[in-house]
Order: C-alpha cells, then sequence, then structure tokens
C-alpha cells in the first residue's frame, strides 16, 4: 500500500471523526449545559467555544474534501481519459453515493458560511452607548432569531455529517444508492 493513501485516509477519517465529534459535543454537551448557567455567562461561554468549534470546523471541511479528491485521483478515478470514470459515474452506485456525499458537503459548507459570517457576527454584537430601549429589544430579538437560526442549522450538520459517514463507509461496498 502506498504510504500516501494511508496517511490521507487517516487525516481524512481524522477530519471526520472532528467534525462529526465536535457537532456532536456542540449540540448535545455544551448547548444543555448552557441552558443551565445566566445569560451573560451563556453568552461569553458561547462566544468563545463557538470560535474554537469554527476552526475546527473549516480544517475538517478542507482537509476532508482534499483528501477526499486525493483518494480519488489515487485510485485512478479522477482525471483518466475523461474527468470522471465508470465508477464515479451516475449509473453506478458508487458514483451516486459519491454524489449525494457530496452534496452534504457542499450543505455543510453553506452552513458553515451562514454561522460563521451572518449570525455569528449577530450573536456577538455589542449594545453602542446611548441606544434606545426599542433599539436594544430589537438588538435582543435578531440575537434569538440568530441563536435559533444556528442550532437549527447545527442540528442539520449533526443529521449530515453522520449520514455522510453512514454512506462513505458503504463505499467500501460499493455504495449505498
Amino acid at each position: 500500500m502506498d504510504w500516501s493513501l494511508l496517511i490521507a485516509s487517516f487525516i481524512h477519517d481524522l477530519a471526520l471523526a472532528a467534525y462529526v465529534g465536535g457537532a456532536i459535543a456542540m449540540e448535545f454537551i455544551l448547548a444543555p449545559a448552557q441552558a443551565s448557567i445566566p445569560p451573560a455567562q451563556a453568552q461569553i461561554m458561547g462566544e468563545k467555544s463557538s470560535g474554537r468549534f469554527l476552526i475546527l470546523v473549516w480544517v475538517s471541511l478542507i482537509l476532508i474534501l482534499l483528501t477526499g479528491i486525493y483518494r480519488l485521483y489515487w485510485r485512478g478515478l479522477l482525471f483518466g481519459e475523461s474527468f470522471l470514470v465508470a465508477p464515479l459515474t451516475w449509473d453506478y452506485s458508487y458514483g451516486r453515493t459519491l454524489l449525494v456525499m457530496t452534496v452534504f458537503w457542499c450543505i455543510l459548507m453553506i452552513n458553515g458560511a451562514l454561522i460563521t459570517f451572518i449570525f455569528r457576527p449577530i450573536l456577538s454584537g455589542k449594545m453602542q452607548a446611548g441606544s434606545s430601549q426599542s433599539q436594544g429589544r430589537d438588538a435582543m430579538d435578531a440575537k434569538m432569531k440568530a441563536a435559533t437560526w444556528v442550532q437549527n442549522l447545527t442540528r442539520v450538520d449533526v443529521g449530515l455529517a453522520v449520514a455522510t459517514i453512514l454512506l462513505g463507509a458503504s463505499l467500501s461496498r460499493g455504495g449505498l444508492l
């Protein structure tokens, strides 16, 4: 066996485990813990932990993509005589399964971008000095909506990540779909 493939496979699996483990920990451990502490402390805890978790998310998703492409290339399934060779086409279960996994990965990337660039800035926004009471209420409502979106997207991410792992495991038998 080629060492580069073995190392790429290890990094691929490690990145998947880090992503799924982190998402499960955020959803089932951190979120309930935040509900049991005062809101000001929960906000600080959420800001600190989410910043670190987002770094893990982005590194994991990029490593999953790069090592996945390398593994397909090494096996001769990418960049043959045509861009995709026979097992990766829609006519084969392997190709259909890989397509669904790719769509799931794209959804995870979109969800990560939404959380990182849209909802997290809303959640970490500070009130300006001299703000009116209605502005304070509006800012709090926006934070509550953003927190709900983040919670829902995190739940979707957990489900998609677990489904992707199951689909990926099925590739060793030729695919599931």
